[in-house]
């Protein structure tokens, strides 16, 4: 069981404003699939082998999964934070309680038990939470060489100005692997997979918003520690890329992305 972590309220009202902001600005289409997305990753790590003694009981379940989608945003933080004086450390809080909560909201969401809406909200919440939870976390990175991942989010026709700058990387003396042409499942699946950190992800209109959204989120669930630089024309939008919740950087062009992967390669 992981050390005690205290939840930063300051930091959470941040996350929380991030992904409010999030789903007025997506259309209910995108919304949909980031909820999805959320509510599958962070269920899919479910863990049932935990001690007695911190494992929640199904109505314990049940208010967290209300908290999570009342108007009250401090209801859910007030009941992590109960759980945590029960003992819960970390991987209990993320494989049991918000996995057990993402599973039964899916549940709920297919029953018709709760609202569209509301569904959103808790997953933004969940999403913020865990978020939080992992960079208070202070979880160093290994010490890699200077590698990166590049990669067009999917359904993006234009894709030559990331491979140019694949390229131009690697005159930098960077190790870069480039992925073209995949799915959201598989780009996720074979990131995870790697051990490098920096992944550069890129997109060039808003219509490449709601697919760099998901791909942000679900790197997020899958690989906690990765530092994302989000490049390309829509970096230019009037979209906020970074944030608690978001990408780490963004650069609109190939001289600053350089910089912000040297600043990431060596950041904690």
């Amino acid at each position: 069981m992981s050390g005690h972590i205290v939840l930063d309220r300051q930091q959470l009202a941040i996350a929380f404003s991030e992904v409010d902001v999030i789903r007025k600005t997506l259309p209910q289409s995108a919304l949909s699939a980031l909820a999805q997305e959320v509510v599958k990753r962070v269920a899919d790590n479910l863990n049932v082998t935990l001690p007695l003694a911190v494992m929640p009981s199904s109505e314990d379940i049940d208010l967290l999964c209300m908290a999570l989608s009342s108007p009250d945003d401090g209801a859910a933080i007030a009941l992590i934070e109960e759980a945590q004086r029960k003992g819960a450390g970390y991987e209990a809080l993320y494989r049991y309680y918000l996995a057990e909560s993402s599973r039964r909201l899916g549940t709920w969401w297919d029953e018709d038990k709760i609202s569209f809406y509301r569904v959103t909200i808790a997953a933004g919440r969940i999403y913020a939470i865990l978020r939080i939870l992992r960079l208070q976390k202070h979880v160093q990175s290994s010490d890699l060489r200077r590698t990166a991942m590049f990669a067009a989010v999917p359904g993006e026709n234009h894709t030559l100005g990331i491979a140019i700058a694949a390229d131009l990387a690697r005159d930098q003396g960077w190790d870069v692997e480039l992925f073209q042409g995949h799915s959201h499942d598989e780009l996720v699946d074979v990131m995870t997979k790697r051990d490098t950190q920096v992944i550069g992800l890129s997109a060039s209109t808003k219509r490449s918003l709601p697919a760099l959204m998901k791909l942000i989120v679900g790197l997020r669930i899958s690989k906690p520690k990765a530092k994302i630089l989000v490049c390309g024309p829509i970096v230019t939008t009037d979209f906020e890329f970074e944030g608690v919740t978001r990408a780490d950087a963004t650069a609109g062009d190939f001289d600053t992305a350089l910089k912000m992967m040297e600043t990431l390669a060596t950041s904690g």
